[in-house]
C-alpha cells in the first residue's frame, strides 16, 4: 500500500517503548525493609512504573533483570553500605551504566549512608568488598566493576546521612515525576499525512531518531507559513522526546524575541533544564555561557519553532558543541537560508498535502468526517483546488463553512476568487512585512506578471528595474516565497493571491490608483473608462475571455510610470484565435519612458508608434502581430536584449540592429512567412546569442557572418528557398546548435569548418544537399549529426580525423550505398541510424570498431543482405534493428553481444528453423575441426541474459521455429511474434518470468496459446483467424489486456456446452461477430469465477453491450443510482463495456462518485497495438474490475454514496481525447451470488428491461471445475460446482 495513503489516518502521539520509568538498584539486606521499600511506595503512589527485585544467591543477573534494564527509562542507584558485596548487584550497575553510555539513559546515586568519594575511589567497605572480589573471580570483572562505581561514584544525587529520609524520599520523588513525566504537546487529532512526512524526513536524515546515535545534529524544517512546519515539529518531539534526558519546545521564538528579547527564551531554556533553581543571568552573554555549561554533558531534545534571526540560533544553540552527546536540535523557520548560515546537519522542506489528502484535512474540519456530504462534493473540490495543498488554509475554510449551505458556499467561493480568507492572509502577510522595499516590489510583479516564468527571464526584465533581482529572487526562495523548478519561478497560489491583494488594498475603490492591473476585467475597466493614472507601473490583459476593446492614446495618457506591458491570449487560442480584438487607431500612442518589458501579442498595427521612445526597455514581444516593420525611422534602444516578433507574417523587413539595439542578444524571427531578406548588417551583431528564423519561407539568402563571434544557436529550419548557407568569416567557437533542416541547401561552405565549437548540426530533409565537405571532420565537438531524409546524399565523406565526440550519426532515408571505411574514428559514437537506405548494400567491418555503439538500425534497407562478420565486438550493443532486410543468417559473432536487449528481426526473408536457431545459438568454440574452430549449440543463452525486447515478428516462421533455447532470457519483457506460420508456442514460454506484452498479431495459423507466466499483462492476438476461444490457458493472470478483434470464426454452430466449457477455459469470451448472441450472457459468471481478484479487459467484433449489462446508456458515460448496502462483503467488482466506432490507441474508465472524484479506475482501460490501417468496423470492450484492487474504498464507507458516474475516454496519439469513438456503454455491479445465480438486484433490472431470466439447474449444467463434462468424472448426481446462466431476451410480439 502507498505509504502516503497508509498515513493519512490521524497520527498518534507516540511516547516511548519504556515499560518501566524507574528501575530500583539496591542491596536487599541493607534497605529492603525500610528505605527502600518506603522509596518504592512513595513512587508508586505517584504512578511511576518502578521496578524493583529482591536480590538471590548467585552470580549471574537473571534474563528477566536484563530486560527490565532495557525496558527503563532511568535508574535510581542505592549505594549502601554492604551494596559492594553483592556480585549480583555489582553485575547489576555495570548493566545499567553500560546502558547509560549507549542510550543517554538517566542515572540518579543515592548515597545511602555512605561517602560518595568511598564509592568513587573504593574506599572502606567497599575498597574491601572488590579485594574480596579479586581473590574469586577474574580481574577482568573486577575492573569492570571498579569502573561502574568510579561512573556512578561521579554523578549528582542525594547524599543521605543526616535529616529525615521522608524528606529525601518526597524530594526524590518529585524530582523524578517532574523530570520523566514528558509534557506532551497538544496537535491536531486529525494530522493527515504526518507519518508519511516523518518517514520521508527519516529517509533524508535517519539519525533523527535512532536513539544509539551519540552524535549531536542539527535539523531545519522550513517552509512558509501554514505549510505545517510546527505541527511536524510538535509530532517529532512527542514521539522521540522520552529518549532525552531534557526536552525543551520555545515556542513561538520570532514573536517572544522581538517583544521580550533574547534574554527571556534563555531564561525559558534554563528553567527547562533547571526548574529548582533561580536561574540568575542579566544579559544574553550570560545566558550563552550557563546554557553551554549546563547542556554539555545532558542528552537534549531542544526544539525551537519560528526562528527567523540568526541572532536567535546564536544565543539558544550556538553550536554543536553546547550540548551532549546524543542531543538532537530541530528548527522550524521561514528561511531556508538561515538554516544554511547555521551550518543545520540537515534540511526538510514542509510540503503541501496531495489532493487526496487535502480532501480528506479538509472534510474533517467542515463536515467532521473525511469524505464531503451529498450535493459538496463539487463545491469541496474546489475549496481544495483553492487552497492548493496548504493545511493551514484547509483547516480555517473548513471551520469557516462548517455547517453552512450550499448557497452559502457558493457565495464564499465566488467572494475567495478576489478577496482572500483574512485569517489566512494574516499568516502569510507576516512574512511579506519583513522584506525590504526591493524584494517586496519583486514579490508583487511575481505575484501579478511571472509565475511560472523562466528564471533569467524574470531576473532580466527585473534587474532593469532596479530591483537587485538577482539577489532578490534568491531571498525569496530562500523565505519559500517561491521555488525554483526546471529553472522557472514558482509560486503557490495562495501566496499569489496575497499579493495581488495587498495591490489591490493600495486603493479598493479606484483600480486606476493602484500599482499593478492582473484581472482582465478590471483592466478593461481601466482602459475603456479612462482612468489610468502615474501610480500604474504594470499591465497584464489576457484577451481570451474578452470581447473586442477599443483602446485609445487618453487611456495610456497618464501612465507615465508603465514598466510592464503584457497584452496576451492563453498558448492554446494563440494558434486558432480569431480577428484582432484590440481596435487601435493609426495615430495610437503610449507612454513608453519607463517601459523595460513589451509583449503585445497579435499588435494591430504596422509597426511601433511614431513617438515610441524606450530607452530601457529590454525586452520586445510582438508575436502574431500586423507589423510589416519595427519601427519607422531611427531608434535607440541600448538595453534592448531581446526581440521576439514570431508568426508575424506580415514583417517584410528588419532594420539595421546593429545601429538601434547594439546589444542585442536573441532575434527571433521563425514564422515571418513573408520576410524576403534581413538587414545586412545582421553578420556584424557580436553580442547575439540566438538568432531564429525557422520557417520564414521566403528568405532567400543571408549575409556573410562576419562578427558574430557570441551566437549559440542559427536556425534556418524550414526556409524552403534558402539555398546557399552564408560564408563564414573568422571562428565561430561558441556556436553550439545549426539548424537547416527542410532548407534547399545544395552544398555547404567549406568555411563550415571554422565552427569549432559546434555541438549539433541538423541537415535533415535537405532534398537538394548532394555531398558534404571534407572540411566537417574539423567540428571537434560535434556530437549530432543529422542528415536523415537528404534524399541527394549518395555518399559519406571520408572522415579524415578523429571525431572521438560524436554520438548521433543519423542516416536514415539518404541513397548511401556503403559506408567508408574511415568511420571507424568515430569512437564515440553511440547511435548509428540507416533506416531505409534502400541502396545500402554492405557495412564495412570498420563499422566494428566502433566500440562506444549502442544502437544499430538498419531496418528498411532492403539490399542490404549481411552484417559484419565482427559484430560480436560491439560489446556496448544494446539495441540491434534489423528489419526489412535482405539477411539471411545472422553472423555467427552474434552471440558474443552480452549487452543486447532488443533485437528487431521481423521480415528478414524465410528463416529455416535452423536459421533463427543460429540467430541465438552458434557459439565459436575450439572443436575438432581441422582450423581448430567449430560451431555447436550451447547449453543455454546465457549471452543474451540482457535482451529485453525481442522483436521477430514477419519471419515466416513455422512449426518447430521457435528454439527453445528462448525461454532463457529472463530478461525479456516484450516478445513480438507476430505474421508468423507457426501452429503452436512452445510450453517453455512460461519460463519467462519477467514477460509483460506479448504479441501474437496475424499468426493466422495458430491455434492454440500455453500457460503464459503470470507477469504478461498485454496479449495481442488480433486476426489470429484459427485461435478458438477454448484453446488457451491464461487464469493465473493478473491484470489482462486482451485484443482479439478480426479473431475466431462465430461459434453459432458449437453446442452451448462446448461454448461454456471453452468459456471457462479462456475467459475472452466469444469473438463471435455477435455480441448479442445469448452464449455471451454466460461469460461473466465463468469469468470471474476463474479471475476472481483478477482485472481484465478484452475487445471483439461486435454492435451491442451484452444483454447482462443491466446499466446501459447511448454516449461516453452512464450515471447510476446505487442500492441502498450495495457495497456488502458479496460485492466483487464492475464489469464495465463500451461500444467502439473504430479502435482508438486507448480507451480508459473513469469513475466518479456524489462523494469524490477517483480518477482513473485504477488507470484501467486498454492499449490496443497493431501495424497498419486503423480497424474500421465496430468492437465491443469489455473490462471486469475487481473491488479487491480498487484503491478508491480506502477513503470512505462507500454505501455513503448515492450514485456513481462511469466514463469513457479513448484517446488517439494526436488527440488526447476521443470521446466520439464510444457509441454505447455500460456498467454492471457483480456479486457472489452471481456465482450460483443472478443476484437479486440484478434481475429486477433485467427483468424491467424485458430479459426472461432462467436459473439453470445445476444437476443439467454438465460443467465440473475442471470443465469436463459432469458424466465422465464419476460423480453419481451429475451436479457441478460452477452451475452457468442462461438469459433469455424476450421478443416483441409481432
Amino acid at each position: 500500500m502507498d505509504r502516503r495513503r497508509a498515513s493519512s489516518s490521524a497520527t498518534s502521539t507516540y511516547i516511548g517503548p519504556w515499560e518501566y520509568e524507574v528501575f530500583l538498584s539496591f542491596r536487599g539486606q541493607d534497605t529492603e525493609q525500610n528505605f527502600t521499600d518506603h522509596l518504592y511506595a512513595a513512587l508508586h503512589q505517584k504512578g511511576i512504573r518502578t521496578y524493583r527485585m529482591a536480590h538471590t544467591k548467585g552470580e549471574m543477573i537473571l534474563p528477566t533483570t536484563l530486560r527490565a534494564i532495557e525496558m527503563s527509562r532511568c535508574f535510581l542507584v542505592i549505594l549502601s553500605k554492604n551494596y559492594a558485596h553483592s556480585k549480583w548487584c555489582l553485575g547489576e550497575l555495570k548493566e545499567i551504566m553500560e546502558s547509560r553510555r549507549q542510550m543517554g539513559k538517566i542515572v540518579f546515586p543515592v548515597f545511602y549512608h555512605v561517602n560518595p568519594s568511598d564509592v568513587r575511589n573504593q574506599g572502606e567497605s567497599y575498597g574491601e568488598a572488590l579485594a574480596n572480589h579479586e581473590r574469586k573471580i577474574p580481574l577482568e570483572k573486577t575492573h569492570k566493576m571498579r569502573a561502574a562505581l568510579r561512573e556512578v561514584g561521579n554523578l549528582s544525587g542525594w547524599h543521605i546521612q543526616n535529616g529525615s529520609e521522608a524528606d529525601f524520599i518526597e524530594d526524590i520523588t518529585r524530582v523524578i515525576l517532574m523530570k520523566f513525566s514528558q509534557k506532551l504537546l497538544q496537535v491536531d487529532k486529525n494530522l493527515i499525512g504526518m507519518d508519511y512526512r516523518l518517514e520521508e524526513m527519516e529517509e533524508i536524515f535517519p539519525q533523527i531518531i535512532d536513539p544509539l546515535s551519540n552524535d549531536v545534529r542539527m535539523v531545519g524544517i522550513y517552509g512558509f507559513g501554514g505549510i505545517g512546519k510546527t505541527t511536524m515539529a510538535k509530532v517529532l518531539y512527542n514521539r522521540i522526546g522520552a529518549q532525552f534526558m531534557i526536552a525543551s519546545f520555545i515556542t513561538n521564538v520570532r514573536e517572544d524575541s522581538k517583544s521580550r528579547g533574547l534574554l527571556y527564551l534563555q531564561k525559558q531554556l534554563l528553567h527547562d533544564i533547571l526548574p529548582r533553581r533561580k536561574n540568575f543571568i542579566r544579559n544574553v552573554d550570560e545566558g550563552v555561557h550557563m546554557i553551554k555549561d549546563r547542556l554539555c554533558f545532558k542528552k537534549v531534545l531542544l526544539v525551537l519553532d519560528d526562528v527567523d534571526d540568526l541572532n536567535q540560533l546564536e544565543a539558544l544553540a550556538g553550536d554543536h558543541s553546547w550540548f551532549g552527546p546524543g542531543s538532537r536540535i530541530i528548527v522550524t523557520t521561514r528561511d531556508k537560508h538561515l538554516l544554511e548560515l547555521h551550518e543545520m546537519d540537515a534540511l526538510y522542506e514542509a510540503k503541501k498535502l496531495d489532493h487526496k489528502e487535502a480532501v480528506e484535512l479538509f472534510c474533517w474540519n467542515a463536515f467532521k468526517q473525511n469524505h464531503p456530504k451529498e450535493d459538496y462534493e463539487t463545491l469541496s473540490n474546489s475549496v481544495v483546488h483553492y487552497v492548493n495543498g496548504l493545511p493551514l488554509g484547509l483547516k480555517v475554510l473548513g471551520c469557516f463553512l462548517y455547517g453552512k449551505t450550499v448557497c452559502q458556499w457558493e457565495s464564499e467561493l465566488q467572494k475567495l476568487q478576489r478577496e482572500p480568507n483574512q485569517e489566512i492572509q494574516r499568516v502569510l502577510k507576516r512574512s511579506y512585512d519583513e522584506l525590504d522595499d526591493t524584494q517586496q516590489q519583486i514579490f508583487l510583479d511575481i505575484a501579478c506578471f511571472f509565475n511560472g516564468e523562466e528564471k533569467d527571464f524574470v531576473t532580466r526584465i527585473l534587474g532593469a528595474c532596479n530591483f537587485y533581482a538577482e539577489s532578490g529572487i534568491g531571498v525569496l526562495g530562500d523565505k519559500c516565497f517561491v521555488t525554483i523548478l526546471d529553472n522557472k519561478i514558482w509560486m503557490h497560489d495562495l501566496l499569489q493571491q496575497m499579493g495581488r491583494e495587498i495591490v489591490r488594498q493600495e486603493c479598493p475603490r479606484d483600480p486606476g490608483k493602484r500599482s499593478r492591473l492582473c484581472y482582465p476585467e478590471v483592466v478593461n475597466r481601466v482602459l475603456t473608462r479612462k482612468m489610468g493614472t502615474k501610480a500604474i507601473e504594470g499591465i497584464l490583459l489576457n484577451l481570451s475571455g474578452l470581447m473586442r476593446i477599443h483602446i485609445t492614446t487618453e487611456a495610456f495618457a497618464m501612465m507615465k510610470n508603465l514598466r510592464l506591458l503584457k497584452i496576451h491570449w492563453d498558448l492554446e487560442s494563440a494558434s486558432t484565435r480569431e480577428d484582432n480584438k484590440v481596435k487601435l487607431s493609426k495615430d495610437f500612442e503610449f507612454p513608453s519612458y519607463e517601459l523595460r518589458y513589451l509583449h503585445w501579442h497579435g499588435y494591430p498595427l504596422e509597426s511601433l508608434p511614431l513617438g515610441f521612445y524606450a530607452e530601457d526597455l529590454v525586452e520586445l514581444d510582438m508575436c502574431y502581430s500586423s507589423l510589416k516593420r519595427l519601427w519607422e525611422g531611427d531608434l535607440l534602444l541600448e538595453k534592448l536584449n531581446t526581440i521576439r516578433v514570431s508568426c508575424s507574417q506580415h514583417l517584410i523587413e528588419i532594420p539595421d540592429i546593429t545601429v538601434s539595439a547594439p546589444n542585442l542578444e536573441k532575434l527571433i524571427l521563425d514564422g515571418c512567412s513573408s520576410l524576403l531578406e534581413v538587414h545586412p548588417s545582421i553578420g556584424k551583431l557580436n553580442k547575439l546569442i540566438l538568432l531564429n528564423l525557422k520557417n520564414c519561407k521566403k528568405l532567400i539568402c543571408f549575409p556573410s557572418i562576419i562578427d558574430m563571434k557570441a551566437l549559440e544557436i542559427l536556425n534556418f529550419s524550414g526556409c524552403s528557398r534558402l539555398k546557399k548557407f552564408p560564408n563564414i568569416q573568422g571562428n565561430m567557437e561558441n556556436l553550439l546548435e545549426l539548424y537547416l533542416a527542410s532548407t534547399a541547401i545544395e552544398e555547404l561552405p567549406s568555411s563550415i569548418g571554422h565552427l569549432t565549437g559546434l555541438v549539433l548540426l541538423d541537415l535533415k530533409w535537405c532534398k537538394n544537399l548532394k555531398s558534404l565537405p571534407t572540411s566537417i571532420c574539423k567540428l571537434k565537438s560535434l556530437e549530432n549529426l543529422s542528415l536523415s531524409g537528404c534524399s541527394k546524399l549518395e555518399s559519406f565523406p571520408e572522415v579524415t580525423e578523429n571525431m572521438d565526440n560524436l554520438k548521433e550519426l543519423l542516416l536514415d532515408g539518404t541513397p548511401i550505398e556503403v559506408l567508408p571505411s574511415s568511420i571507424e574514428r568515430l569512437k564515440g559514437l553511440v547511435l548509428l541510424n540507416l533506416r531505409k537506405c534502400k541502396n545500402l548494400v554492405s557495412l564495412s567491418n570498420g563499422m566494428c570498431n566502433l566500440t562506444s555503439l549502442e544502437t544499430l538500425i538498419v531496418s528498411g534497407c532492403s539490399q542490404l543482405n549481411n552484417l559484419p562478420r565482427n559484430l560480436g565486438s560491439l560489446q556496448r550493443l544494446a539495441q540491434l534493428h534489423a528489419d526489412g532486410t535482405a539477411i539471411a543468417q545472422p553472423p555467427d559473432s552474434i552471440v558474443l553481444l552480452r549487452n543486447l536487449k532488443v533485437l528487431i528481426y521481423p521480415g528478414c526473408k524465410i528463416l529455416a528453423p535452423t536459421s533463427l536457431g543460429s540467430l541465438f545459438s552458434f557459439w565459436l568454440l575450439h572443436g575438432n575441426s581441422s582450423n581448430g574452430i567449430g560451431l555447436r549449440f550451447p547449453s543455454s543463452f546465457s549471452s543474451f541474459r540482457s535482451l529485453s525486447n525481442l522483436d521477430i515478428s514477419d519471419c515466416k516462421l513455422i512449426e518447430g521455429a521457435i528454439p527453445n533455447g528462448i525461454w532463457s532470457l529472463i530478461s525479456l519483457k516484450k516478445l513480438d511474434l507476430s505474421r508468423n506460420n507457426f501452429l503452436s508456442i512452445p510450453a517453455g514460454i512460461s519460463e519467462l518470468t519477467n514477460l509483460k506484452d506479448l504479441r501474437l498479431g496475424q499468426c493466422q495459423s495458430l491455434t492454440g496459446i500455453p500457460e503464459l507466466p503470470p507477469t504478461v499483462r498485454d496479449i495481442d492476438a488480433h486476426n489470429c483467424t484459427a485461435l478458438l476461444p477454448g484453446s488457451s490457458s491464461v487464469s493465473t493472470l493478473q491484470g489482462l489486456q486482451f485484443l482479439f478483434y478480426n479473431c475466431s470464426k462465430p461459434v453459432e454452430d458449437q453446442s452451448s456446452d462446448d461454448k461454456r466449457t471453452e468459456l471457462q477455459l479462456f475467459p475472452h469470451i466469444y469473438v463471435s461477430s455477435t455480441a448479442s448472441d445469448s452464449s455471451v450472457t454466460t461469460s461473466p459468471v465463468m469469468m470471474q469465477k476463474l479471475l476472481e481478484n483478477i482485472a481484465f479487459s478484452i475487445v471483439f467484433p461486435g454492435t451491442g453491450i451484452p444483454e447482462w449489462i443491466w446499466h446501459q446508456n447511448v454516449g461516453s458515460s452512464i450515471k447510476i443510482q446505487l442500492p441502498t448496502d450495495w457495497y456488502s462483503d458479496d460485492f466483487l467488482g464492475f464489469a464495465l463495456s463500451s461500444v467502439l466506432e473504430h479502435l482508438p490507441e486507448r480507451i480508459i474508465c473513469h469513475l466518479n462518485s456524489d462523494v469524490f472524484d477517483y480518477g482513473d479506475l485504477k488507470d484501467f482501460g486498454h492499449d490496443f497495438h497493431w501495424t497498419g490501417n486503423i480497424v474500421g468496423s465496430e468492437h465491443v470492450w469489455l473490462g471486469y474490475q475487481p473491488c479487491s484492487q480498487l484503491r478508491l474504498f480506502q477513503f470512505n464507507d462507500p454505501n455513503e454514496w448515492n450514485h456513481i458516474e462511469i466514463s469513457f475516454e479513448a484517446a488517439h496519439r494526436f488527440n488526447s481525447s476521443a470521446s466520439n469513438v464510444v457509441k454505447k456503454c455500460g456498467v454492471c455491479l457483480i456479486y457472489a451470488e452471481d456465482l450460483e445465480g443472478i443476484h437479486p438486484q440484478n434481475r429486477e433490472q433485467l427483468k424491467s428491461r424485458g430479459c426472461n431470466v432462467v436459473e439453470r439447474s445445476s444437476d443439467r449444467a454438465g460443467l465440473n471445475r475442471s470443465g469436463m463434462d459432469s458424466s465422465s468424472s464419476g460423480s453419481s448426481d451429475g451436479r457441478t460446482n460452477d452451475p452457468t446462466l442462461k438469459l433469455k431476451l424476450k421478443r416483441p410480439q409481432e
